[in-house]
């Protein structure tokens, strides 16, 4: 559901919510922070330095001493890390790409090195397209597809999925919505009966639809005790104003004003074949593959898709902290950002690396410095979010309370030496060869690659996106790192948002910009206002 966005890690606003898609870890070393060690650090380390030689008189009578022996060339292999090698060549399989009369696109990839075929369906509708009165109207219809249809019941449909040996799941984001499917190949036909029997016949039972709507309504509550998820919607409010994007999670109010006419009206208006692609990966006949998509799928129905007006994203003037008040808080949620761009945009690759660089994995910027030089997180880091129009660039952690200003000066340090310094030639291969890798590795799998064939369709980008990525990615120079951070970092108007213990870090914050206290409702703190105007 919409509470689940807060949680979302979208750098490439890549479609991975109903796609299941494993990376490996890979971790690869990037020049750590050049700040030099402040006296007391340097007076720490000599501290932490023991003298653990002895006087020969001290040491046990033995009648031989081994001589020290030389290290051995497992130890001399340790001290050098080994080359990584530039990304392989990426060759496409042969994708065949149709349309149905009724508009419906498909993609057919054969795969037989596994007996299994993954089907995915977007569909060019999700919650930018609800209105502000049913929030979680997109999210609710797709969750509401597997729990029950004209000839199944929810448990009927689990059963048939479990004896196929595969999956069926439905989920939204703010501009698409995935039905997807798996199943061993030899029962393909089956699976694309569950499939199409969801797509088309579900009823919204009202007993599931209450079921659902009251367990939402208490995750809502208990997210709302969160400090990661309070930062999260401040920070999107601030940045995306009431565009559709500035949703983070819908409130108990608009969850409980749904109904089921709510979700047959959402489907019939949206869920549209000609606003709608499906692809389908695996060990499968083709001839025959399409000749099951055209008895499913023939009879859908195309239609014209309402248009919705949204707000304009409003434009900063001036760095501000908005601060959530959380009384006794002992950590701080940080988030520092502003607006990044759409999946289109020229610099969206320069941008993918400059984000690598400061905040992408465990060995970038702002994870050496703020936790393994400083010691004031379990992990910072940045995303950057590239979605359909503009989504938010950000870096984030959560800090002890009595290093929040601390922690805020390292955010604004390295955001400030991204713009201003070039990166070392390790950082960039680094980040370049962990980017291009990684998405090459996503590929080898049925259900990336379905999830990058639908990106390619629902963000609009070019035919050889995929083709051609890892050339892009490689492209990239020092110089480009530089003038897309200035461009990705507004520093000047960058909003900072701060959740934690209003009392014990309001005044220290105040150093870096004018700060706004707001209380966990997110409504801006009067009595705050007033106890420290003197009122």
């Amino acid at each position: 559901m919409h509470s689940d966005k807060s949680m979302k890690k979208a750098t490439t606003g890549a479609l991975s919510m109903a796609l299941a898609l494993s990376f490996l870890p890979v971790q690869l070393p990037v020049m750590a922070q050049t700040k030099p060690a402040t006296p007391t650090q340097a007076k720490g380390s000599q501290l932490n330095t023991v003298d653990i030689r002895k006087k020969d008189a001290d040491l046990p009578a033995k009648e031989n001493v081994a001589p020290a022996q030389a290290p051995s060339a497992v130890e001399v292999f340790r001290k050098n890390a080994p080359n990584v090698p530039a990304p392989r060549p990426f060759n496409l399989p042969t994708v065949d790409s149709y349309k149905l009369d009724n508009g419906l696109k498909v993609e057919l990839v054969s795969d037989s090195r596994f007996p299994f075929v993954t089907t995915a369906l977007a569909i060019k509708a999700g919650s930018a397209l609800e209105g502000q009165e049913k929030l979680g109207l997109a999210d609710m219809t797709a969750d509401m597809l597997v729990e029950g249809t004209k000839d199944k019941s929810s448990k009927q449909i689990a059963d048939e999925v479990d004896f196929i040996g595969g999956a069926l799941r439905a989920s939204s984001d703010y501009d698409y919505t995935i039905l997807s499917g798996s199943s061993l190949s030899k029962y393909t036909d089956r699976l694309f009966k569950v499939f199409a029997d969801t797509l088309f016949n579900p009823t919204f039972p009202e007993d599931e639809l209450t079921l659902k709507k009251t367990n939402l309504i208490q995750s809502l509550s208990m997210r709302r005790s969160e400090p990661g998820f309070l930062a999260e919607e401040r920070f999107h409010k601030v940045i995306f104003g009431n565009h559709p994007y500035s949703v983070v999670a819908p409130t108990p109010a608009t969850v409980h004003a749904i109904t089921r006419d709510d979700l047959q009206k959402f489907h019939d208006e949206h869920y549209l074949p000609n606003e709608s692609v499906l692809v389908v990966v695996g060990d499968f006949d083709k001839a025959k593959m399409k000749e099951t998509i055209a008895s499913e799928f023939s009879a859908w129905k195309s239609g014209t898709m309402p248009v919705v007006q949204q707000a304009q994203v409003p434009a900063q003037h001036g760095r501000k902290i908005y601060l959530v008040n959380r009384p006794g808080s002992v950590q701080s949620s940080i988030r520092v950002g502003n607006l990044s761009v759409d999946r289109k945009d020229p610099n969206f690759f320069p941008m993918l690396v400059a984000n690598q660089i400061l905040g992408g994995a465990a060995g970038a910027r702002l994870f050496l410095n703020i936790r393994e030089q400083k010691g004031f997180t379990y992990g910072a880091y940045s995303n950057m979010g590239a979605l359909k129009q503009p989504g938010a660039f950000v870096a984030e952690a959560d800090v002890r309370t009595d290093v929040t200003a601390a922690s805020l000066e390292e955010f604004l340090y390295e955001l400030d030496r991204l713009r201003n310094i070039k990166p070392s030639d390790k950082e960039l291969k680094n980040a370049k060869n962990y980017l291009a890798g990684s998405f090459q590795l996503g590929l080898e799998t049925q259900a990336g690659l379905a999830q990058r064939l639908l990106d390619v369709d629902v963000y609009e980008l070019p035919s050889d996106y995929l083709q051609t990525y890892a050339d892009k990615i490689t492209a990239v120079s020092a110089d480009d790192v530089r003038r897309v951070a200035r461009k990705m970092v507004d520093y000047d108007n960058i909003v900072i948002a701060v959740v934690g213990d209003a009392k014990k870090i309001e005044k220290d914050l105040e150093f870096f910009a004018p700060v706004e206290v707001y209380d966990t409702t997110g409504a801006l703190s009067t009595d705050w206002q007033n106890q420290n105007s003197g009122g």
